[in-house]
């Protein structure tokens, strides 16, 4: 039986005919051919038929018998009737795919299978009734198909319009490239104070470069950079594919010309207007330029970190070489930057510049090519290159009047933009607290200040002895050498004098407005260079000598257990500690004064006073005010607080902004805002990147604002530390003025402080090597050398009414009271006294009842002879 089909098959001439319709659902009928004239008989059973009798020729019975019909042979006008619409029987139209059947007049071979009977056709038992929804899936994928495709052709137009007009764009691109907006730094007046140049770009030809340079490059950034229109699709699909298996961005696909496109648009946002853009122009660019011109153009301006730009300034910052001498594996290291030029410095970060290195040794491997790049070369250029700042800048010396805050701010600027590269992008504008009119003193007045002492013999450069001064040395001289061996570092070779080992003589400044923590002027060292850039102001940590003792002081007299009018023996003591190691506190000089007031102690810096001063306060006491001073943060109190009684005499390494800031709390009623100096940045558009606020600027880990004494406590420093800064030495310097103030002298005169503040004002100075290998000699005192260049700095300041001068107030919340001289108690009418202040809670002891003969004719001035 066969299928219902539209077609017979003649057994006689095996031509195909198409069967009458409507087809009969069951009864014997007698067909003709309507190509040979033979006839045939079909039975036909549910719409299925099958050949029952070949009739030889035709008869008339036969006619008579059965119901005849003849199979007509299509015409072409047929076949055009046949297009239109036909209808079922049930008048319905039939289903879109039977419509399109049309007789062939030489149709294919079919594969005839006969069964017992040899005429009768064996066919497949398809049923030829279709299911008519069929032919609206397919108009429905027909008209999204025209959609889509008049959408890509709209889109495609509007590309290619995209492209035509940015051909005419090219000339002015280029023009542009090399021209850069600078980025101003700002005073809190709105004076320029420095910018940041915004490129030092390589002008090479590419026949400059060395052919390996090249094709290094191309293996790594661009393999198909000489076949490719301006963008791999390839790389495109194989990136995309990687990315989604991986679930992540792992791979990019940007051509040369893209990364060409992309440093001219100067855009980075993830975005598809972004690469939409970037892709006209690239199609652009190859239209216009010649490969060559555009690789020539590619490698003169891609960044490659610490300012450099373009191979040429690449390759003479890193290797200090000219391209021609390059080996292949710097050619390697060099190419391996332009993906992420921060992240793969080899000098910030030589662990990921490594990794990124031996990827491509894997992939050069894999690909069969520069098998000899040698792996323990790359190894001694990391080595080389730990031996360099992380922070230095192919921009070396430069002339700039706060050359330590310029590059301050670039961290900042870097921090805030992440990847995008703010020497390409500038035009910022950054509004600091510095006063320009004092900035542009300091390096000056140091700079000459220095040079004078140096040639005077009272600085001088003194190895110092290798063996620790005492047990109690032994407790920090660890992380001592690790900071010797940061500072060495960064030595200047050019400063050295004789000894290669030598360092040159640094000073570090920094002055604080104390009501706002606003930081005025700042000075991290000599002459910032490429080899000298490490800020001494906050990055540097030293031991900080006597200068401590004002912070000392001020927590033993706000817990109490001081005051300031007692009496305190200046006696040798002698400290028994663990495995028989004795420790004696010497005084500076190596004389005692017996009973002295705490006034005397402290103005003399009386190391044996500072020492009964901290057993007072006992150690929980010491760890509460230093944390509530320093280390707020509990896992930086961890790594750099040590409590025993070595701290009384300045033992702790603080850094002088650190040390600074904790003078503000004197003159600021007990408060310390934590310092800043960036009040807010803008990019080129105007928008606000940064405002101050919730920030640790210089990463302090402090918070906003913290009360470390009471403010009758402040007016209480205030009063001992006038006598103190007076006493200094600033006198020598030229300042005149009132101040409080405290010197501080390392052991073997390594480091030389004062720590000086009024209530517009808190400056902290610091003299010394970066090198603690090395002291000034015994004039190296703080009294001697960091006290008179406060007051030379001071001075200047003043004369040429730089900062509005603010005077003392009156104590508000401090009680005065007479005082003994002679037994620290309150005087009584017939003491010998004088008036000290004392907290609102914890009264001066008294009256006194001994009976004092009359001394004032006999009676020592104790603040005579001081220093």
């Amino acid at each position: 039986m066969s299928a219902l089909s539209p077609k017979y098959l003649c057994p006689h001439c095996q031509k195909a005919s198409r069967l009458p319709e409507p087809i009969p659902k069951e009864g014997k009928f007698q067909l003709t051919c309507a190509h040979c004239a033979e006839k045939v008989v079909l039975n036909f059973v549910d719409y299925r038929f099958e050949i029952v009798q070949i009739l030889p020729s035709p008869k008339e019975d036969l006619k008579q018998a059965y119901q005849s019909f003849k199979i007509p042979v299509p015409s072409i006008s047929d076949s055009i009737k046949d297009s239109s619409p036909r209808k079922t029987p049930s008048g319905k139209p039939k289903p879109f795919f039977e419509k399109r059947v049309v007789w062939e007049k030489e149709p294919k071979k079919e594969n005839v299978k006969f069964n017992n009977n040899p005429f009768r056709l064996a066919r497949k038992n398809t049923n030829t009734r279709k299911n008519p929804s069929s032919f609206s899936y397919l108009r429905v994928a027909f008209t999204v198909t025209s959609i889509l495709l008049f959408l890509f052709i709209v889109s495609f137009s509007y590309f290619v319009a995209g492209v035509l007009a940015t051909k005419k764009e090219v000339p002015m691109y280029l023009e542009t490239l090399s021209k850069n907006i600078p980025t101003k730094i700002l005073d809190r007046n709105g004076q320029v104070v420095s910018e940041i140049f915004q490129k030092r770009t390589s002008t090479l030809s590419l026949q400059d470069y060395p052919e390996d340079m090249i094709s290094i490059l191309l293996n790594i950034e661009d393999q198909k950079f000489f076949f490719h229109g301006g963008i791999d699709y390839s790389a495109i699909l194989r990136a995309f594919f990687k990315n989604i298996i991986n679930l992540s961005y792992k791979q990019g696909a940007s051509t040369i010309t893209q990364q060409l496109a992309r440093i001219i648009l100067d855009d980075r946002r993830k975005s598809l207007n972004r690469k939409w853009r970037e892709a006209q122009l690239a199609f652009a660019l190859e239209s216009v330029l010649t490969k060559e011109q555009i690789l020539e153009t590619y490698m003169n301006h891609v960044y490659l970190g610490h300012g450099a730009f373009g191979f040429g300034e690449g390759i003479k910052f890193y290797f200090q070489k000219n391209p021609m001498e390059l080996s292949k594996e710097e050619m390697v290291l060099l190419a391996s930057l332009p993906s992420a030029p921060n992240k793969y410095s080899p000098l910030k970060n030589p662990e990921d510049s490594y990794t990124r290195v031996r990827a491509i040794l894997n992939m050069f491997r894999n690909r069969g090519i520069y098998p000899n790049l040698d792996r323990d070369k790359f190894v001694s250029f990391y080595h080389n290159l730990s031996t360099r700042s992380p922070n230095e800048t192919v921009f070396g010396s430069r002339h700039d009047i706060a050359p330590y805050v310029t590059e301050h701010v670039r961290a900042i600027l870097s921090s805030l933009e992440g990847e995008k590269n703010i020497y390409e992008s500038g035009g910022y504008t950054v509004e600091t607290t510095l006063d320009r009119n004092a900035q542009e003193l300091i390096g000056p007045i140091v700079r000459e200040y220095l040079s004078k002492n140096k040639r005077s013999g009272k600085i001088q450069k003194r190895r110092v002895r290798l063996k620790p001064e005492s047990p109690l040395d032994l407790a920090f001289r660890q992380k001592m050498e690790e900071i010797s061996i940061l500072n060495e570092m960064v030595w200047n070779p050019d400063h050295l004098e004789g000894d290669k080992d030598q360092t040159v003589i640094q000073a570090a400044i920094v002055g604080i407005q104390p009501n706002t923590g606003q930081v005025l002027f700042l000075h991290g060292g000599d002459e910032f260079n490429s080899s000298n850039q490490f800020n001494r102001v906050t990055q540097m940590r030293r031991q900080t000598g006597s200068s401590i003792k004002a912070v000392l002081y001020a927590s033993a007299i706000d817990s109490g257990s001081i005051h300031a009018g007692m009496r305190i023996l200046d006696a040798p003591l002698y400290y028994r500690g663990g495995g028989g190691k004795e420790w004696a506190p010497e005084n500076l000089g190596g004389s005692f004064d017996g009973e002295i007031s705490l006034r005397t102690a402290l103005v003399k810096s009386k190391n044996t006073a500072a020492v009964q001063v901290a057993e007072r306060l006992g150690s929980s006491g010491i760890e509460k005010y230093f944390t509530k001073f320093f280390f707020p943060n509990e896992a930086e109190k961890k790594n750099r607080f040590r409590g025993d009684l070595s701290l009384a005499l300045g033992t702790l390494e603080i850094s002088p902004l650190e040390m600074a800031s904790a003078f503000t709390s004197f003159v600021n009623q007990g408060t310390i805002k934590r310092p800043y100096l960036i009040q807010r940045i803008k990019n080129s558009k105007g928008n606000v990147l940064y405002e101050v606020g919730g920030s640790d600027e210089f990463k302090l880990k402090l918070p906003e604002e913290r009360q470390v004494i009471r403010p009758d406590t402040a007016e209480v420093m205030i009063s001992l530390l006038r006598d103190s800064g007076r006493a200094s030495g600033v006198r020598n310097g030229g300042y005149m003025g009132d101040l409080i103030g405290k010197t501080g002298t390392t052991n073997d005169y390594k480091d030389a402080w004062f720590l000086g503040a009024r209530p517009d004002l808190s400056l902290a100075v610091w003299v010394g090597y970066d090198n603690p290998k090395f002291g000034m000699g015994p004039s190296g005192l703080g009294g001697a050398v960091a006290a008179p260049l406060w007051g030379e700095i001071l001075a200047t300041i003043d004369k040429k009414s730089i900062l509005p001068k603010t005077q003392f107030s009156l104590p508000v919340y401090a009680k005065p009271y007479k005082i003994c001289t002679l037994s620290g108690k309150q005087a009584s009418p017939t003491c010998p006294n004088t008036q000290e202040l004392y907290l609102s809670d914890y009264p001066p002891e008294g009256p006194c009842t001994e009976d004092h003969k009359s001394t004032s004719s006999d009676h020592k001035d104790l603040m005579k002879g001081l220093y």
